[in-house]
């Protein structure tokens, strides 16, 4: 709750303000929608919109229609907005839940009269983003999930199979080989200090979501998913994926790359992109400013350069949008089947190794008995 100095506020506006917050706060209301709340929205709008109602009228219906409680909040606040006489994407970038790419694509909508056509792309773009987003998640859910596995298979081993082991072949006068040595330090020396592993490993969590949350994190984070083939695909894809829908409603490619900078979250990105803006703002052909950016597929900055010379931007953006999107998933599929076996053989060679370590001087003491 934010605190505000004696002199500058009254006591009663403080009180009023500090009212607000609470009820803000018990409201639940989302600090952010996600892809799939964001499409149910703008479907369910494109749809009372297209059937020739108002947008106040059409409010009310949408709050009915919301499946959770939270956004029946979000849809009431835009609808009293509404009805104070602000427009439609006033409402909804003063609720502050929706993105700003989101606010600025409906102000054109309501400016062009084309509000109903530009929800039902929203809806299509959000939808599609949240499919993708899924299906990336769901390639990175079995190579977690496998190695946490592994994580507490080796964490097992080390601390209650490996000291049993160890007693017993310190009774005897068998050599150990380096592999059983090894674990068995390591076995030891986790034994007697789990407390001080266990802090230093929660130490080392906060230390690096600490500095994750810090602007050098963010931008070193950005730097790395940059450097990354399939994320930096993902980049290129969202980008064309933008420039697309806002390049079809008619918008200049100068006024569309503000909008792309807003859908961004990388950083690093965002900032190539305001000087790409500005480079076409004095003059530079879009596809030669595009060019200077080295991440930026090369298939991309050609397309681009024949649809400018040929004065096709929207429908070779268009065309370089659905290439990028099938290899897009391809690559997805293509590395969901590489790390599935790739993790699999890890994992074999691990309790392989931890298990030649207790065997091969087990074989030796009975050898020796």
């Amino acid at each position: 709750m934010p605190i505000y100095p004696k002199t500058t506020i009254s006591k009663t506006r403080r009180e009023s303000i500090w009212h607000m917050d609470i009820v803000d706060l018990l409201s639940q209301r989302p600090r952010t929608l996600s892809l799939r709340h964001l499409a149910i929205f703008c479907r369910k709008t494109a749809f009372l919109l297209d059937a020739g109602l108002p947008i106040k009228v059409a409010m009310p219906i949408l709050c009915a229609q919301m499946p959770k409680r939270e956004l029946k909040l979000v849809v009431s606040d835009v609808h009293k907005m509404v009805m104070q006489g602000e427009s439609f994407s006033k409402s909804i970038r003063a609720v502050k839940v929706f993105p700003t790419f989101m606010c600025g694509y409906v102000d054109i909508g309501e400016k062009t009269a084309k509000l109903p056509k530009v929800c039902a792309d929203l809806a299509d773009f959000y939808e599609h983003q949240a499919v993708l987003k899924d299906e990336l998640a769901a390639a990175m859910m079995y190579p977690m999930a496998v190695s946490l596995m592994m994580l507490g298979v080796i964490v097992l081993a080390v601390t209650l199979v490996i000291p049993g082991y160890a007693d017993m072949f310190a009774a005897s006068d068998v050599s150990l080989p380096m592999l059983t040595s090894v674990l068995i330090s390591l076995s030891d020396f986790f034994v007697e200090n789990w407390l001080f592993a266990i802090l230093g490993l929660l130490s080392t969590m906060l230390v690096a979501v600490l500095f994750l949350r810090s602007q050098r994190g963010i931008d070193f984070i950005s730097w790395v998913v940059l450097k990354v083939p399939l994320l930096r695909q993902n980049i290129n894809f969202r980008l064309v994926q933008t420039m697309s829908l806002l390049l079809s409603s008619g918008l200049s490619i100068s006024k569309t790359i503000p909008l792309c900078r807003d859908v961004m979250e990388n950083t690093r990105v965002k900032t190539d992109l305001q000087k790409l803006s500005s480079n076409i703002d004095s003059g530079v052909a879009f596809w030669v400013a595009l060019e200077r950016i080295k991440y930026i597929d090369s298939l991309l900055v050609g397309l681009a350069r024949v649809g400018e010379e040929t004065g096709n931007l929207p429908q070779t953006i268009k065309k370089c949008h659905d290439y990028f999107e099938t290899a897009y998933k391809h690559s997805i599929r293509r590395l969901n089947k590489f790390i599935e076996p790739l993790i699999t053989l890890i994992m074999g060679i691990i309790l392989a190794a931890v298990m030649l370590a207790v065997v091969l001087p087990t074989f030796e003491l009975a050898t020796v008995m």
